[in-house]
């Protein structure tokens, strides 16, 4: 589930780009004493999916680092989601690895686990490392260690369909599940459409704050009364027909009931309006913009890359260097004034440009994300293999909605493969 919600978000985001931009300078701390014999290094830099739609926009960037750094050369290698933990793997292991990579968070805490990647804890200054959003850094940690500078989020907000929510009678926006729960039935009996669909379950728990592991990270803890209430609770809205029961967090399904206006709210970043105005645009017309639902926390997701050092890399200082400047206030605005993505850094979420038009449906995204930012987390466990306790904790919710366990017995059996999981 997690690889998927990190395709679409590279999905999403290239498709609000623009091509042809500026770039953005800024001293690095890198110099010509790193440099080597030959008076030069090269670093070699890894993305995803990120050419050729902003090619230009990048070697922009990478023009003035260079310039600003007459030691240092990047080399820049574009990459598809689904080759590229595989390559660097290979990469790692065969001796000739990158030296900055672009990966999500769940990929970098699994090779972090492998001591694959630097601690950025330890390799980067305090000026470095302490512009980022305080729950963004975190999500970056195993223990006391970072492995990743976080680069650009796409923090959820609330699409919604005010002609559905007019013929619903819904007056005010609902702000968290509870409150969306208890408009279900009138949504769908006024509407013949569902109100929403339900995130995925190992998210529900995490925004209800259900511990998934225990503090030492070693156990699987989220069989508790607690999930099984919530779990037990969402079967009888689905058996009822009022909330769906099958695709929980699969956001292309969402998104092509919400064009089709068979759902009056979808969640996701700002990046997928250029999207619903081209393939659905009287959908468009009638969107509005809120908060994303929330659980009992009232944490919201934000789907966030990053920038990791390889440990085996030959150039560590001037990777960390580069990684951090790429990262850094300057770029990233400069990134988000190209697409609809949200910065990782505290200053630059902090400027007017997020929040300088109110009056278009894209400039009251980029308001509300500056909303959320500050609450938003990436739902990160801290531990190797996430993807795999992911899957099984949603297990969970096949075995009892899309099935028919009793959701005691499919918790306990979701919480053994976990255990099995658990590095």
């Amino acid at each position: 589930m997690k690889k998927l919600v990190s395709t679409v978000l590279c999905v999403t985001m290239l498709a609000g780009l623009m091509s042809g931009c500026g770039s953005t300078g800024s001293k690095s701390g890198a110099d010509s004493k790193s440099a080597d014999a030959k008076g030069s290094e090269t670093i070699e830099f890894w993305t995803i999916s990120l050419q050729p739609t902003y090619t230009k926009f990048f070697n922009g960037l990478i023009a003035d680092y260079e310039k600003e750094n007459p030691g240092i050369k990047i080399k820049w290698v574009d990459l598809p989601y689904d080759s590229i933990q595989e390559k660097l793997v290979t990469a790692i292991a065969g001796g000739t690895s990158p030296d900055v990579v672009n990966l999500n968070t769940s990929m970098a805490l699994t090779l972090a686990g492998k001591d694959s990647l630097t601690d950025l804890n330890k390799a980067s200054t305090s000026a470095q490392k302490n512009v980022y959003i305080d729950s963004l850094w975190k999500s970056t940690e195993i223990g006391n260690s970072a492995y990743a500078f976080p680069w650009y989020a796409s923090p959820d907000i609330m699409f919604y369909n005010k002609d559905l929510f007019q013929k619903a009678g819904i007056t005010t926006v609902p702000t968290t599940y509870e409150e969306a729960n208890a408009l279900a039935k009138q949504t769908k009996t006024a509407t013949g459409a569902y109100l929403y669909t339900p995130p995925e379950y190992f998210n529900m728990l995490f925004e209800n704050g259900v511990p998934i592991l225990s503090d030492d990270k070693k156990s699987a803890t989220f069989n508790t009364d607690a999930a099984a209430t919530l779990l037990t609770s969402y079967k009888t809205y689905t058996k009822a027909d009022v909330l769906p029961s099958a695709n929980w967090g699969k956001w292309d399904n969402e998104l092509k009931l919400f064009e089709t206006g068979q759902l009056a709210i979808v969640s996701s970043s700002g990046s997928s309006l250029s999207r619903i105005k081209d393939e659905a645009p009287d959908i468009y017309k009638n969107i509005g913009v809120a908060k994303p639902l929330t659980g009992s926390l009232g944490l919201s997701r934000n789907a966030l890359m990053n920038l990791v050092v390889p440990s085996k890399s030959k150039h560590q200082k001037a990777a960390v260097n580069f990684a951090a400047w790429i990262t850094n206030d300057a770029n990233q605005l400069a990134f988000c004034k190209q697409v609809a993505i949200f910065p990782s850094t505290k200053e630059a979420s902090k400027d007017s440009y997020f929040t300088s038009d109110t009056t278009t449906l894209e400039g009251q995204a980029r308001a509300m994300s500056v909303q959320v930012s500050m609450t938003s987390s990436d739902y990160s466990l801290g531990v190797e293999g996430q993807n795999e306790i992911e899957a099984d904790v949603n297990k969970a919710y096949e075995a009892a909605i899309v099935g028919d366990t009793d959701a005691k017995k499919a918790l306990d059996d979701a919480k053994d493969l976990a255990q099995k999981d658990i590095k």
